[in-house]
This record gives C-alpha cells, sequence and structure tokens, in this order.
C-alpha cells in the first residue's frame, strides 16, 4: 500500500514537471521586413536562414521598383505588418536615364521627396526602427550591352548621385544607413561580384550583400521577448 502510495506521489511529480514545461513561455521573434527591388529579393532567402531564430523575416514578393512604387506600397508591404525593423532600398529603377529625353525615371528631387514621406509614413503608422541600404553599383559597359535596344540606359555615376541624396535625406531624419557597395569591397571586387548583365550578382556577391544586411539587422534587432 506504501509502495504504490509512492508510486502515485512520482507520477503525479513528473506529470506537474511535464505540464510546467508546456507552460514555458515561447521568445517572440522581432519581425522584419525587408524592401527592395530584385537585389533584395535575391539576398532576402539568405538573410532569413542566417538570423533563422533570432528574428522573422518579411519580403514581400513583388519588386520593390523605384521610389514611387515603394511609396504607393509601403502600406501593404510595411504598415500592415507592424514589424519591429524595416530595412529598405530604391534608386535602380528610379536612375533608369531615358535616352530621348535625358530625363530619370524618378527625378532627383521627387527621389528626395519620396525617401522622406517613405520614413515620414514608417513613423507615423508603425513603432520600426527604420533602416535604409545604399544602392548598389553598375557596371556601364555590361548594362549598356544588355540594354542596347531599351529606351533607357543605367549608369554607376546616376547611382552614385542618388546615394549621395539619400545619405543626406537618411542623416537628416537620424536613419542608420548600410552601405552596401562598401560591403561588396573594392571596385574591382564589385566588379567580379557582378554577373553579365552589370546590375545583378553572383552566387558571391549574394552571399556578400547577405552578410551585410544581416550583420546590420542585428546591430538594431530589439531585445527577444516572451511571449
Amino acid at each position: 500500500m506504501r509502495f504504490a502510495l509512492v508510486c502515485c506521489l512520482l507520477a503525479l511529480a513528473v506529470c506537474n514537471t511535464m505540464h510546467a514545461a508546456d507552460e514555458t513561455p515561447a521568445k517572440a521573434l522581432p519581425k522584419v521586413v525587408l524592401i527592395g527591388d530584385s537585389i533584395r529579393l535575391s539576398y532576402a532567402p539568405v538573410v532569413a536562414k542566417q538570423l533563422a531564430g533570432k528574428a522573422s523575416i518579411v519580403s514581400p514578393k513583388p519588386n520593390g521598383g523605384d521610389s514611387s512604387n515603394v511609396l504607393k506600397n509601403i502600406e501593404a508591404w510595411a504598415i500592415r505588418e507592424q514589424p519591429a525593423v524595416v530595412h529598405f532600398n530604391c534608386g535602380i529603377h528610379d536612375t533608369k536615364k531615358f535616352k530621348a529625353t535625358g530625363k530619370f525615371q524618378v527625378s532627383p528631387e521627387q527621389y528626395e521627396a519620396n525617401l522622406r514621406d517613405i520614413v515620414s509614413q514608417l513613423r507615423k503608422k508603425t513603432k520600426a526602427k527604420i533602416l535604409f541600404a545604399l544602392t548598389t553599383p553598375i557596371v556601364d559597359d555590361r548594362a549598356a550591352k544588355t540594354r542596347a535596344e531599351r529606351d533607357y540606359e543605367l549608369l554607376n555615376a546616376s547611382t552614385e548621385q542618388y546615394n549621395e541624396i539619400a545619405q543626406r535625406v537618411m542623416k537628416e531624419l537620424d536613419v542608420p544607413v548600410n552601405d552596401l557597395r562598401k560591403a561588396l569591397g573594392t571596385p574591382e571586387e564589385q566588379a567580379r561580384a557582378i554577373v553579365d548583365d552589370g546590375v545583378h550578382f553572383n552566387k558571391q556577391g549574394v552571399d556578400k550583400l547577405a552578410a551585410a544586411v544581416t550583420a546590420f539587422l542585428s546591430e538594431h534587432l530589439p531585445a527577444v521577448t516572451a511571449k
């Protein structure tokens, strides 16, 4: 009888321990939204793997396009998600320079206004930490060959011009800037990481960009909280 009572008490203790373990609070991972063009689409899956268990990565399926398009879709892509962090870029599409007119797809003045509006909308409607990534470089001769029959050109000098605008705006708005160009190394190293179209990246380049984004996000992620 005494032995049976002891066994019963032990079983109850084990059951209570298992129940307590089941109620251990799960960690709520901070949500991070990545916004950008096809360059972002290439590194986002790698970033998600590298931050597994540390953050929940949301990468919208559509190409972000130019700054006007990002602004148009900021509600759907970021605000509805109510993320802890937004890491965004727009620039390459803005700098499409039309051969017939010499005008950019988005003028420098409009680009600046769009950037300010994007940050303003995010700050008004979310509590997210906002991060901006500089536009990656162009290899002019390769880009010219693959776009010879198109009505626009892409030039590295244009991306540098728009990056200068972005850096000035983000400094004024106190938004940290992720220098993806620097992460790619020297101009020679950048060129080796870019494929024949003069814009996109090979695996080595994508891995460098992903590592830079992961490291930058890690610096700005909020502490993981119990859920």
